[in-house]
């Protein structure tokens, strides 16, 4: 599993993720019994993806690895074979869902970028979904997938916390992002369960004019 998030305000967007492969064991007991485990692969999956050919970023959670390809291998494969230079968000978002359900139906994906300066974020599951528009409005958030739990008990629960998205800067955006996935990544080490997300958060920002890594665990790193 993972945690990843995207926050929207008006200055641009920010995804964000964590870095952790996790597998599945079945394993017998001696009894004959067996059981389902879980074990750490990799802290350094990647989980976010901007795209060459067109200014979009994609970010990932669910299932990491299928048929010995991961994720992000599958991704730089959808860009060669189904993404245009002449694609918009939305016509990716719409290419992504119809790849996604041949190969990977379990996989939910944020898609985001800007078409002629106004912002697109895209739920991506079985579903296709534009989260950043609300009765024809555009609305400025934050969204979240995977691991929720820590982030919505933090924002949703009661009392609600009160988040200013419209006058949020870019630069506190990045630093909430960057937020929302750390503390899901601490609150881990204290559950007794599995510890499904860690390693270093990837941070991709977009803006109307451009696109850029903020952080990046190869092309710029900088732990937390």
């Amino acid at each position: 599993m993972s945690i990843m998030c995207a926050v929207y305000v008006p200055e641009g967007i920010v995804m964000a993720a964590d870095s952790r492969m996790t597998g599945n064991i079945v394993m017998k007991s001696p009894d004959g019994k067996t059981q389902q485990g879980m074990f750490s692969i990799s802290d350094n999956a990647q989980k976010i993806f901007l795209l060459s050919k067109v200014k979009v970023g994609i970010s990932s959670c669910g299932a990491a690895i299928l048929e010995n390809k991961t994720i992000s291998d599958y991704l730089r494969i959808f860009e060669i074979e189904e993404v245009s230079k002449k694609d918009t968000v939305t016509d990716v978002a719409k290419k992504l869902q119809g790849y996604a359900f041949r190969h990977f139906p379990n996989v939910h994906f944020f898609v985001c970028g800007y078409e002629e300066e106004e912002p697109f974020v895209y739920d991506v599951a079985k579903e296709l979904k534009r989260i950043n528009m609300d009765n024809g409005k555009l609305r400025y958030a934050s969204s979240w997938s995977g691991e929720q739990q820590a982030i919505t008990k933090l924002l949703n629960s009661q009392p609600v916390t009160p988040v200013d998205h419209n006058l949020m800067p870019l630069k506190d955006a990045i630093d909430f992002a960057d937020f929302l996935v750390d503390v899901t990544i601490k609150l881990q080490r204290f559950e007794m369960k599995p510890k499904t997300c860690g390693g270093d958060i990837d941070i991709l920002v977009l803006t109307k004019d451009e696109a850029f890594w903020h952080r990046h665990k190869i092309l710029k790193p900088g732990g937390r």
